[in-house]
């Protein structure tokens, strides 16, 4: 064979060899986090219960929807009517439109998603409620945890971030059935910019939300000190508690420590974790240190507060996000999606790897010759 025919061989099989080593380790697109099979969890109320005739249904899911469901009312047709004071809530709030009367049966059925059970919900209409929540203002308030910065591998159903906020909300115990719709909010420059949004729904006398953010939310705002959160509470009725602002931080603590998820667990705070200049300040923390529901009347300790504006019926404001906007993660609302990424190695390694390979081939051909 000549020996520009073994050139030309080394050469192709260089080549060839380049080009298989691009396609290992060139970034290649990750498969996004299975978003699972859509399902129905629960619905307010149960079925078979007495539910106030003015109050909204809530119908808790995952990727669901109440567009082919049907209503009655005695009998005769009635509408599902999107509830206004729901945005950003995990669950779908409806009216039914017009509003039972007390001692009404009504029947919802059909199918609120592909592949769910076909849905059959009765329930007799009960007087209407018109009492307000009662949020505890002295018991709330928030703490801020600044742990090591987690950047989303992709494809691992988690968002980036680099504090945690954990906002503590506690109320006069609610009646069976009847849960408070809290919304926790901070826009700085009312433009939704910056800052963040979250609604969710309590149950019981506590719960804490827990809020992980990056810290371009915070448009350079200092958490411990210029973050002041806006809270409403509303129930499915929409009868609103007048709003209330906690501000500063009551616990903060930094460290370095790495959690490998984008929402660690609740620190338990400690006197030294106490914000200058706030009510914690020196007080020895009764909190647990849990990120689930607590017994925040147990907690001595609360930020200062303010009073809001008269409150109506719709009085937690309109917003076009979800329980994740503007960064956040964690919390409520987990089914609202995941940061995908590219998942696969450096171009640039790919790039010098080939060269390497051509630079060998190249060297075995003037070694030949």
């Amino acid at each position: 064979m000549s020996k520009s025919a073994r050139l030309r061989r080394l050469v192709q099989g260089t080549a060839l060899l380049g080009a298989c080593a691009l396609s290992v380790l060139v970034a290649r697109p990750a498969e996004a986090c299975d978003p699972g099979e859509p399902f129905l969890h629960s619905t307010l109320p149960a079925d078979g219960a007495v539910y106030p005739g003015n109050a909204a249904l809530l119908f808790d899911g995952f990727f669901i929807s109440i567009d082919a469901l049907t209503v009655t009312v005695d009998g005769q047709p009635a509408a599902l009517v999107p509830a206004d004071f729901a945005d950003g809530l995990s669950e779908i709030a409806a009216f039914v439109e017009p509003a039972p009367t007390d001692g009404q049966v009504v029947v919802v059925s059909g199918s609120v998603c592909d592949g769910c059970e076909p849905l059959t919900l009765t329930y007799t209409a009960g007087p209407p409620d018109v009492t307000a929540p009662a949020p505890s203002v002295e018991s709330s308030f928030f703490a801020v945890y600044d742990h090591a910065d987690f950047v989303s591998g992709g494809g691992d159903c988690m968002s980036d971030s680099d504090l945690t906020l954990y906002v503590h909300l506690s109320q006069q115990s609610p009646a069976p059935g009847d849960p408070t719709l809290f919304t926790v909010a901070w826009d700085p420059d009312g433009e939704g910019e910056v800052g963040f949004r979250r609604t969710l729904r309590v149950d019981g006398e506590s719960h804490v939300l827990a809020l992980s953010l990056v810290t371009e939310r915070l448009g350079g705002k200092d958490p411990l000190a210029e973050v002041c959160l806006d809270i409403t509470a509303i129930d499915a009725a929409g009868n609103a508690a007048e709003p209330f602002e906690l501000c500063p931080a009551c616990f903060a603590r930094a460290d370095a420590i790495e959690h490998g998820v984008d929402t660690p667990a609740e620190p338990a705070w400690t006197e030294a974790d106490g914000v200058p200049g706030s009510p914690c300040a020196g007080v020895e923390p009764q909190t647990t240190g849990e990120e689930t529901e607590t017994d925040a009347s147990s907690s001595d300790t609360a930020p200062t507060t303010g009073g809001g504006s008269d409150t109506s019926g719709d009085s937690t404001g309109d917003s076009a996000s979800d329980t994740d906007s503007g960064g956040a993660t964690g919390g409520e609302g987990g089914d609202k999606g995941c940061a995908c990424s590219s998942d696969g190695g450096d171009p640039g390694d790919a790039g010098r790897f080939s060269l390497f390979v051509l630079g060998l081939g190249l060297a075995l051909v003037k070694r030949r010759s």
